[in-house]
């Protein structure tokens, strides 16, 4: 497990509780339309990965743009001020230098979170994984609450331990038995504490560590599998 897949499950599980908050909002009687909101960032989600497959180099023109106007910016205040004094000159290096070296920062943290496939073929995850919930949503309304939970405990657990302590593979997958056990458990006692009952979560974590683990796209099916499911079952 590298420092790069870490980042990458730590923005999966934000990713997930935006997509709970729908659920959250109404516990507290704050009105939220949810079918707006998963199709506003199904939209969202789908325009960033247009853009990220029809320009491969975006990010680089942006850095590039915010650099420049930078180098701008600073260049004017050192043509305005009175910059007599060496001082004054050295504290507004060293602003420029921070900014600069904050944008590297931000750069070099996007191309690490980013796989190799996502950077030719798009943000596949974030987008099927918003699709997946909003679909979710659409087929079984308040159901898809299960879908997204699944995708925050099962898939986001199964991945960490998996690639932390994961040595027995599954057969057919790359997927580890220590990893699905995992992701398995982490499902079972969130559905046990909200309330479902033990056979209904057994079954519910057991459809999400087999999807998990066996499908292309488990950002996809995963919360699609698991909320119809729940129709059955909660």
């Amino acid at each position: 497990m590298d420092y790069s897949e870490l980042l990458r499950k730590s923005l999966h599980f934000l990713l997930s509780l935006i997509l709970l908050l729908p659920f959250l909002l109404n516990r507290f009687e704050i009105v939220l339309d949810t079918r707006v909101f998963y199709s506003v960032l199904s939209i969202v989600a789908l325009t960033l990965n247009a853009i990220q497959i029809k320009r491969p180099l975006l990010r680089s023109e942006v850095k590039g743009f915010m650099r420049e106007k930078r180098e701008k910016f600073f260049n004017d205040i050192r043509n305005y001020l009175p910059l007599r004094s060496r001082v004054t000159a050295q504290v507004i290096d060293r602003v420029e230098e921070k900014i600069r070296g904050i944008e590297d920062l931000i750069d070099h943290q996007l191309s690490t979170v980013e796989r190799d496939y996502e950077k030719r073929g798009g943000y596949i995850g974030l987008t099927y994984g918003i699709l997946g919930v909003t679909l979710s949503y659409f087929l079984f309304e308040d159901y898809a609450f299960y879908g997204v939970v699944s995708l925050a405990t099962t898939d986001a657990v199964a991945t960490l331990v998996g690639g932390l302590t994961g040595v027995h593979r599954l057969p057919l997958t790359s997927k580890t038995f220590e990893g699905s056990v995992s992701g398995f458990a982490a499902f079972f006692t969130v559905l046990l504490l909200t309330g479902v009952s033990p056979l209904s979560a057994l079954m519910l974590s057991i459809m999400a560590a087999i999807v998990e683990a066996y499908t292309v796209e488990d950002n996809l099916l995963l919360p699609i599998a698991v909320s119809f499911l729940s129709t059955f079952t909660v």
